[in-house]
């Protein structure tokens, strides 16, 4: 998946989108409910986000919303991804009712390929979802021969969770350029608990 790193050039496009980009959302005392017309789904933000732009701008071959909370000027520093059709159903097993050797399997394929630091199995909407953690720095083996040989330092941290909703299969990203807070992981989780697209 592209997202950790579609948003390096994303500096000149959100200032050219940003002002005519608001997101429909309506107040709640506990936060902003936003409301895709789109695709359908609504989420409840721990604020109003300062834009909502198309995913697709950004990356052609993906469908969703960009909600944006920070920025340090040009560039988003904080922001929410809600992307429809992010996996097939083939894509994962059945998360209902995985074993406890096929969930550890799962697990350990899904670090090995996406680069996570810790996955879980959390209840959204009455069934299972992946919740996963980007790692903050990656150890690589450039020459092969089984020994890391470099430590790179991620910017910044993802939290990502697949789950089969009533009309699509989503992926919920929240990603921060800085380590996130609590207070932010908090938000993300509230907002995961709130995903409605009946």
């Amino acid at each position: 998946m592209i997202l950790k790193r579609m948003f390096l050039t994303f500096m000149s496009i959100f200032v050219l989108i940003a002002i005519t980009a608001m997101p429909s959302t309506s107040f709640a005392a506990d936060g902003y409910l936003y409301t895709s017309e789109r695709f359908g789904y609504s989420i409840k933000c721990p604020e109003k986000p300062l834009a909502v732009i198309n995913l697709s701008i950004l990356s052609p071959q993906e469908q969703g919303d960009v909600l944006i909370f920070e920025t340090d000027g040009h560039n988003p520093t904080k922001y929410w991804v809600v992307s429809p059709n992010a996996f097939s159903n083939d894509t994962f097993p059945d998360l209902d009712n995985l074993s406890e050797e096929a969930k550890q399997n799962l697990f350990t394929q899904l670090a090995v390929e996406r680069g996570y630091e810790a996955i879980s199995l959390v209840p959204i909407q009455g069934h299972n979802a992946i919740y996963a953690v980007t790692a903050k720095t990656i150890q690589i083996d450039t020459n092969k021969d089984g020994q890391v040989d470099e430590t790179i330092k991620q910017d910044g941290q993802n939290i990502e969770t697949y789950l089969k909703g009533v009309k699509s299969n989503y992926c919920i990203v929240l990603s921060s350029k800085s380590e996130l807070t609590k207070d932010d992981i908090n938000a993300y989780q509230y907002g995961l608990l709130s995903f409605n697209d009946k």
